[in-house]
This record gives structure tokens, C-alpha cells and sequence, in this order.
């Protein structure tokens, strides 16, 4: 495992044009150090949007509440912070009535967002026990019918990239990863310097370190039963 201030310290190490263990420290850093800090910073971001699915980036919210005759949820009102998309396959949401316990709890299907609107938010409504769910162009959560008592729900979505800012913040993906970090700081800040032989050095490096990371931490193909339909 890797704080952010060792990440630094193994960049500013490997990149051959800083000697000694600095930086020290994550903050008060100015010149090269500074500009070590923020690739490092930047190499996380930049892996963690080379897919909007890594599997460390999947989060669960459960027993979240939705109240009678609202049916538009945003994540800021769920006091979800980090939510980047929402999924929304099949068996990923499920409700059950909170006075009822989990013993009533059924799956929630997903529909298109113009569909949603055609059903749920054109003419007269009537309030009931919500059987589907649709995201908005303003990522709402959005619930069919409105919900005519208090329910709750359970999901998941992808969070949004994690930004590293202190000394002892960890990269959460799997530890044995995070030196993909340093190679692909060691590669913006090569670049930033234009210094032709150490890029070559880090492209031996970051492409294949990053293609066990995707074998590892994207969703498994499989194919599914029952027959094709075209």
C-alpha cells in the first residue's frame, strides 16, 4: 500500500532530476517538487477515467428513503457526495415499503428516460407502489408511479474519481496497483519535459501494468442463458 506522499517521494526518486527522499511533504512544496505533487494528483484522476467502470469504483447506498408523492431524487438529497453514474441494470435497484420490512421487496425495472416522461410526467398521475425507475438528463433518480408511502431502496452507482490531497491519502484500488501511478506520473511529467528516451522508458511500463489493472478490475464478459433474439 501506497500513501500519497510515498507515490511523490517515488516519482521525484525515479524521475532521476530530484535527489534525496523529498518531498516532505504534499503541501507548502514550490518549483519541480510542486510540479512531482500535482502529476501524481493528475496520474490518479487520469486512471480512474480511463473507465467509468472499474469494480473499486462500485458503491452500494441501501435503505434509502424516498417519501410519498416525490418521485425525483437527486444524489445531493440522498447525502450522496461521490456519485458519478448510477447503474441501472437488471437486479440493481430493489424497494421494499419501510413499514413492511425487506420481506416485501421486489426488483424495479429500468426505462427509458423518454418513456418515463410519456408515463409519468404527462397527464394525470395516481400514486402507487413504484415498479420502475429512470435516470434524467439532470441525473435525477426518477421513481414510476410516484410512490404513495414512504419505501425504501437500494442500489448502487459508480463513484466519482477520488482526488488525493494529503499526506496519507491511499489510492482505493487494490494496493498492488498503485504503482501504475508512478509510471504514468513518471509519463506526464517526461512529456511536460519533452524528454524523449525517459517517455520511451515509462510506455514500456504504463500500458502493460495498466492492462492487468483492466483484466482485474473491469466487469467479467459472460454470456448470459436463454436464446439469442435479434
Amino acid at each position: 500500500m501506497s500513501t500519497f506522499l510515498q507515490l511523490c517521494q517515488n516519482v521525484a526518486r525515479e524521475s532521476g532530476t530530484i535527489t534525496g527522499t523529498q518531498p516532505a511533504a504534499v503541501t507548502g512544496q514550490t518549483g519541480r517538487l510542486a510540479k512531482v505533487i500535482n502529476m501524481v494528483a493528475q496520474a490518479w484522476i487520469d486512471i480512474q477515467n480511463v473507465h467509468d467502470n472499474w469494480l473499486w469504483m462500485r458503491t452500494e447506498f441501501d435503505d434509502t428513503a424516498i417519501t410519498q408523492s416525490t418521485g425525483q431524487y437527486t444524489a445531493d438529497s440522498w447525502s450522496l457526495s461521490d456519485v458519478g453514474e448510477w447503474i441501472t441494470t437488471p437486479k440493481s435497484v430493489w424497494i421494499h415499503l419501510t413499514s413492511g420490512g425487506v420481506g416485501n421487496e421486489s426488483e424495479l425495472k429500468w426505462i427509458e428516460w423518454d418513456l418515463y416522461r410519456q408515463k409519468y410526467l404527462k397527464g394525470t398521475q395516481t400514486e402507487n407502489r413504484p415498479i420502475e425507475f429512470s435516470i434524467s438528463p439532470a441525473q435525477e433518480f426518477c421513481f414510476g408511479p410516484v410512490p404513495d408511502a414512504t419505501y425504501a431502496v437500494s442500489g448502487e452507482y459508480y463513484a466519482t474519481p477520488q482526488a488525493l490531497a494529503a499526506n496519507g491519502d491511499v489510492p482505493n484500488c487494490p494496493a498492488r496497483f498503485h504503482n501504475l501511478i508512478v509510471w504514468k506520473a513518471m509519463l506526464l511529467l517526461h512529456e511536460h519535459d519533452e524528454a524523449v528516451i525517459r517517455i520511451a522508458e515509462a510506455m514500456r511500463h504504463y500500458p502493460t501494468e495498466l492492462s492487468v489493472l483492466e483484466r482485474s478490475q473491469l466487469p467479467k464478459m459472460f454470456i448470459g442463458e436463454g436464446a439469442i433474439v435479434a
